[in-house]
């Protein structure tokens, strides 16, 4: 997929924009609780979830639903939105459920975080996306990423065990980078869609990748997880895999 296509989607602002792809598969965790961990709910569509905390004795991914409101982080909580290409009008983007990097594990014994809140440290840790199969794109929405959080963190790209290249937010407001989008704007309680990476910008001999990480270099949530698989991978899947990944969560 050529990626003046990707840019014109991301523009767009809304997931219909995503889903015209082919083959793309869309996670947007809502059918998740607020507060509930994430391991291998998505299995079935050929993706394994998991964490990253240095600043902990545990390490969770966990479910923040942004229409909650006095909340432990209501940074997080939206729309509206305080800027950023998702807030997009008078309505702006309801996202809902959204994945963050949890700071307690409150009442976590029966699987659902008691009061939600994401890492504050600098850095704040890791969320890991790891693929059954292998894929050639990657985007995601990022919601509350600060200026100096933006500078320390990236989304890096794995293929068999090995890095194979990386992307620092940074790149996404840079003007210089083949990743910038002017539409991208990062701050306090701003909400942004990341057009889908294509890893042959990123590795032209690499072709493929089955993990991302995404540094996270402090507070900040993601959704709307979008992959491709490669045309080999999609179909190990089988017919039922395919009808699956056609569906929005």
């Amino acid at each position: 997929m050529k990626r003046e296509n990707m840019r014109v989607l991301a523009a767009l602002g809304a997931l219909g924009a995503f889903a015209g792809a082919a083959q793309a598969v869309i996670i947007d965790f809502n059918t998740l609780q607020h507060g509930e961990i994430v391991t291998n709910q998505f299995a079935g569509q050929g993706l394994n979830i998991s964490a990253i905390n240095p600043n902990r004795p545990f390490d969770l991914a966990i479910i923040f639903d942004a229409n909650e409101t006095n909340t432990a982080d209501p940074d997080l909580e939206g729309p509206p939105w305080a800027g950023g290409n998702l807030a997009i009008s008078d309505t702006e983007t309801d996202l809902m459920k959204m994945l963050i990097l949890a700071e307690n594990n409150n009442g976590a014994g029966d699987g659902i975080v008691d009061t939600p809140d994401d890492e504050g440290m600098r850095p704040a840790g890791d969320l890991i996306f790891d693929f059954v199969t292998r894929q050639t794109h990657f985007g995601f929405d990022i919601v509350d990423l600060e200026g100096v959080m933006a500078e320390a963190g990236s989304v890096e790209f794995f293929a068999n065990g090995s890095s194979v290249g990386s992307v620092a937010f940074s790149e996404f407001t840079n003007n210089a980078s083949i990743f910038f989008d002017s539409s991208v704007v990062f701050g306090n309680n701003t909400a942004n869609r990341i057009q889908p990476i294509d890893i042959l910008d990123v590795n032209q001999i690499a072709g493929a990748f089955d993990r991302v990480v995404i540094h996270m270099g402090g507070s900040g949530a993601v959704d709307n997880i979008y992959y491709v698989p490669t045309p080999g991978s999609f179909a190990m899947l089988g017919i039922a895999g395919v009808a699956g990944f056609r569906r929005r969560r």
